[in-house]
């Protein structure tokens, strides 16, 4: 997906937040004012139903003398049924609600106009008392809030309120809450877009340079991080790393490739020039032939060692043998025993119990390598030492030692000092023990015996 969609989808998704935000605000909102504006209507009603009852809303025109229409003092009884009449009801337009009275069969007897509906609750209350009983009704398809009140001494009140205007203010304030949530959801879709494209525009140049990476396989050129310590920061540094990984492993593939290259051309051109010989020189004497025939096995054997160590070198994902705690004593004492099967020179042991984390194979594999090594360059008959002690193991032999200018490649494939051209090998037995080396954590090393001459090569592991 590219930059500019994964910035609109994060921008439709916070837009659909905002919305889904505003409308339960709204709904809130609407239920709130609703319930407190039924409350308010209630109140009223009940205020208007309690003035009716005490005589404060009786038209000023009653046959009332004490009065004089002014009401009714304190210490006057509360009006009954039979004197709320018809006269004493106020018009429609005088009055901000509708009232309605009944007597104690529930017969209305005096209305400002408005035809209240009567159920049997309200002749109940009428006829027996009770408390004030409120309820919603539709009259002519207009809602109205209906308030029923006893009257003492019989008969009922009604007092209705139309909810029109109440309904209509709860749809502007709908109305307008919708459109401030649509229009700020428009407003936050838009910030959230321009700000995921902002952040996101470092994650757009990291495919791009993917992109380019996969199309032209060219892993120097870096992306520029910018000094972020975000996390698309640090997948930039994590992606400038795999860069220079696949770099130096392309460049260490080439090198080898060239070197193995190097290393098989003399084998294979002398095993071809003896081909050669025994076929066109049939009459060879036969110890001249069983010579010839030997020296292209020796080179064949030579060829299939080479080539066994190079794909183990070459195959960065060698099956990884779990690592279990090893003793390197015991691996070097394993590691000796076969060496003394194939080599004429003594192998003395002086080692001490080192537990080490890692694959017994391997590290027999290392060992051995490097006593092989050691075999090679020294006198025959002259005495190899290994000692093992704390993680490290050290192989000490009689030769003519290594050259301070060859110490710091001599575990590079392939590398051969000037003293070692003439003897047999690949150059990749050291090489191979520094990868098991590094392959468990830990460092070779290379001096001279003491006392001399000769030379010290070998290993530090962690301890377990």
């Amino acid at each position: 997906m590219t930059r500019s969609s994964l910035a609109l989808r994060i921008g439709l998704a916070v837009a659909a937040l905002t919305v889904l935000s505003a409308l339960s605000v709204t709904g809130m909102a609407l239920v709130s004012t609703g319930g407190q504006v039924r409350d308010d209507v209630d109140d009223f009603l009940e205020q208007r139903a309690d003035e009716i009852l005490d005589g404060v809303r009786l038209r000023p025109d009653r046959d009332d003398n004490r009065n004089n229409g002014r009401g009714r003092d304190a210490d006057d009884e509360v009006a009954d049924a039979g004197e709320i009449i018809e006269a004493s009801l106020p018009r429609s337009s005088d009055l901000d609600a509708e009232v309605q009275t009944l007597d104690m069969d529930g017969v209305v007897t005096a209305t400002t106009g408005l035809d209240i509906p009567v159920d049997d609750t309200d002749i109940g209350l009428a006829d027996k008392g009770g408390g004030e009983r409120l309820r919603t009704v539709a009259i002519d398809g207009v809602e109205y809030r209906v308030l029923t009140a006893p009257i003492p001494g019989g008969g009922a009140l009604q007092v209705a309120r139309s909810l029109e205007t109440t309904t209509s203010l709860i749809r502007v304030i709908q109305t307008r809450l919708l459109a401030i949530g649509g229009g700020l959801a428009l407003v936050v879709a838009l910030v959230g877009w321009l700000m995921a494209r902002r952040s996101l525009r470092p994650l757009g140049e990291l495919t791009a340079a993917a992109e380019r990476v996969a199309e032209t396989k060219d892993f120097d050129t870096p992306i520029d991080v910018d000094g972020r310590s975000d996390e698309i920061g640090r997948l930039a540094s994590s992606f400038n790393e795999m860069l220079g990984a696949l770099a130096t492993s392309r460049e260490q593939q080439h090198r080898l490739v060239q070197d193995a290259a190097h290393e098989l051309r003399t084998p294979l051109t002398s095993v071809n020039a003896n081909i050669d010989l025994l076929v066109h020189a049939p009459d060879l004497p036969e110890t001249e032939r069983q010579e010839i025939l030997g020296g292209v096995r020796a080179e064949l054997r030579q060829l299939g060692t080479l080539f066994t160590e190079i794909i183990e070198l070459a195959t960065d994902d060698r099956e990884a043998a779990s690592h279990e705690i090893v003793d390197l004593a015991a691996v070097a004492s394993m590691a000796a025993d076969g060496v003394r099967r194939r080599a004429s020179n003594p192998i003395d042991l002086d080692v001490t119990a080192s537990p080490v984390r890692g694959d017994l194979r391997s590290l027999e594999r290392a060992i051995g390598n490097l006593l092989g090594n050691a075999v090679k360059y020294s006198p025959e008959g002259s005495p190899i030492t290994v000692r093992v002690s704390g993680g490290t193991v050290a192989v000490t032999d009689r030769g003519p030692g290594i050259a301070p200018e060859d110490r710091q490649r001599i575990f590079d494939r392939f590398h051969r000092g000037e003293s070692a051209r003439a003897q047999p090998g690949s150059g990749l037995g050291l090489a191979i023990v520094a990868k098991i080396v590094a392959d468990h954590g830990g460092r070779t090393f290379v001096g001279d015996a003491e006392p001399g001459p000769g030379a010290v090569v070998g290993f530090v592991l962690p301890n377990a």
